[in-house]
């Protein structure tokens, strides 16, 4: 309620003058009776309509407007959900409001997270029927029921794929990287390159977490389904789950398997430590040159700037980080 001077006619809200006064009041549940919750003794409402925000749009409501947008593209900003809800209702929304509101309407669309998972194993057992070939091996949590299966790792592979994978160089990269959500995990995945040297992804798994076990698993599924007796070189990060299991699994035991570490993860965990250009550029040197004495040259280079640095890199064996001392297994043929 406020107590102010008529505007008449008048469009321009700017012309409008200051209020008296302002004044707030709630009916409260306990008592029934109204208490002051605001007074101001001069007030302008001249912010209240620029404002323009309005409680009555709801995040359900802006999800009604924008669903036609979000089927069409469901990487639709928030940002852009906020002018596209100013342009047709004149009304302004708040980024979490929008956020919001695009979470139900991706929920209306394509199902909660719940409901994802309950699909889960119908969505799997399409997608191989789909796919001849493909793979698909399950490995349920020992605390499972009979009833109630719960799965701690799945891994996949594309019959496509498998039999792309045939006619590729022996040379697999493996990884893990985070999964976002209500559903916490990981995902692990191995990936070739083809004769145009573009990328193939060969195999997947979801995991609960990157552990020896969740590793040995993977990689004990991608020998039998996917590389058979087949000699490989295996490239990784220095994850200690991926050294363990390189390391005891008798199917990747040499001259079957060799385990080699990829020079960028090399050189990102060094820069992390020795922030240098310079020092930079020779880690990568190092491990790329095909020539020994190529290597000493950088390996001199390397002391005479920081010898600190030389010793990090020294305690990571040559054999497999080097192409200068790898003797070719990452040309495996």
């Amino acid at each position: 309620m406020a107590n102010g001077e008529e505007t008449g006619s008048s469009s321009n809200i700017y012309d409008a003058p200051k209020c008296d006064w302002y004044i707030r009041a709630l009916k409260t549940k306990t008592h029934q009776k109204w208490e002051v919750t605001r007074w101001v003794n001069t007030h302008n409402c001249i912010g209240a309509y620029a404002s323009n925000y309005n409680t009555n749009l709801t995040s359900t409501i802006i999800a009604s407007h924008i669903l036609h947008s979000i089927e069409n593209d469901p990487s639709y900003p928030s940002k852009n959900i906020q002018v596209d809800i100013k342009n047709h209702l004149n009304v302004n929304v708040s980024y979490k409001k929008a956020w919001y509101g695009k979470k139900k309407a991706m929920e209306i669309l394509y199902g909660d997270w719940e409901s994802n998972f309950d699909e889960l194993p119908t969505y799997i057992a399409s997608l191989q029927n789909s796919n001849p070939g493909t793979i698909i091996k399950w490995f349920h949590h020992p605390n499972s029921s009979s009833n109630i299966m719960t799965f701690k790792y799945i891994f996949w592979a594309f019959g496509p794929s498998i039999e792309a994978f045939r006619h590729c160089r022996s040379v697999v990269c493996v990884n893990g990287t985070h999964l976002r959500g209500d559903y916490k995990g990981k995902m692990l995945v191995a990936v070739t390159k083809d004769a145009n040297n573009q990328i193939l992804p060969i195999a997947y798994a979801i995991v609960d977490e990157e552990t020896s076990h969740s590793w040995c698993w993977f990689l004990r599924q991608l020998r039998y389904y996917v590389a058979h007796d087949r000699r490989l070189c295996v490239v990784s990060d220095r994850h200690r789950g991926i050294i363990h299991a390189m390391k005891n699994l008798k199917e990747w035991n040499e001259p079957l398997g060799y385990h080699r570490f990829c020079l960028r993860h090399i050189r990102s965990n060094f820069n992390a430590r020795f922030k240098n250009m310079a020092l930079k550029q020779l880690c990568w040197a190092m491990g790329s040159t095909c020539q020994k004495r190529k290597f000493a040259k950088y390996e001199n280079d390397m002391k005479q700037l920081d010898p600190m640095a030389w010793n990090y890199l020294n305690q990571v064996n040559k054999s497999q980080w080097c192409q200068a001392f790898d003797e070719c297994c990452r040309w495996i043929v």
